[in-house]
C-alpha cells in the first residue's frame, strides 16, 4: 500500500495503488486548490491547471502526458514556467510512495505571455474590424445609415 506524504500539511496517508491523487487529497480533507480555485476549477478534467502540485519525491507516479504538459503551461493569455516536478493532481495516479507539496509557486513565463497577449490583441482587433464591417453592411442593407 503506497504512502503519500503531504509535505505542507505534515501528514502521511496510506493509499490504494492506482488511486487518483486529487481524489485522495479531497477525500482526506486536503485541497490542492488555493483561493477561488476551490470553486472555479474543472473538477479533475485536465482543463484548468489549478490543481497543480509539486512531487518532491515522485517515483511513485507515472510520467506526465502531453495533455498534462499543455495544461500546465497555462491558459490563453498567461503562460507559466513548468518545473520538472510539477504535476496536475487530477492526472496523477498513486502507484508508489511519494511526497507532495500542495499549492507550489508557479512563476509566469514573461516571454511566452507577451507572445500570447500579442496574439490575443491581434485577434481582438480583427474581431472588432469584422464586427464593424458587418454592422456597416447590415445598416447599409436596411438603409438606416
Amino acid at each position: 500500500m503506497p504512502a503519500v506524504t503531504l509535505y505542507n500539511e505534515h501528514r502521511t496517508i496510506d493509499a490504494d495503488a492506482g488511486v487518483n491523487l486529487r481524489e485522495l487529497m479531497l477525500r482526506v480533507g486536503v485541497s490542492p486548490y488555493r483561493g477561488l480555485d476551490m470553486v472555479l476549477n474543472c473538477r479533475g478534467h485536465n482543463i484548468c491547471g489549478t490543481c497543480a502540485v509539486e512531487l518532491v519525491d515522485g517515483k511513485g507516479a507515472g510520467p506526465r502526458t502531453q495533455e498534462e504538459e499543455s495544461t500546465l503551461r497555462g491558459s490563453l493569455a498567461i503562460a507559466h514556467e513548468v518545473g520538472k516536478n510539477l504535476r496536475l493532481s487530477c492526472q496523477t495516479k498513486v502507484m508508489g510512495d511519494m511526497t507532495v507539496k500542495t499549492r507550489p509557486s508557479r512563476p509566469v513565463d514573461r516571454e511566452a505571455t507577451k507572445e500570447r497577449l500579442l496574439f490575443v490583441g491581434i485577434a481582438v482587433l480583427f474581431g472588432i474590424a469584422f464586427l464593424g464591417t458587418f454592422g456597416f453592411l447590415f445598416l447599409d442593407m436596411i438603409k438606416k445609415f
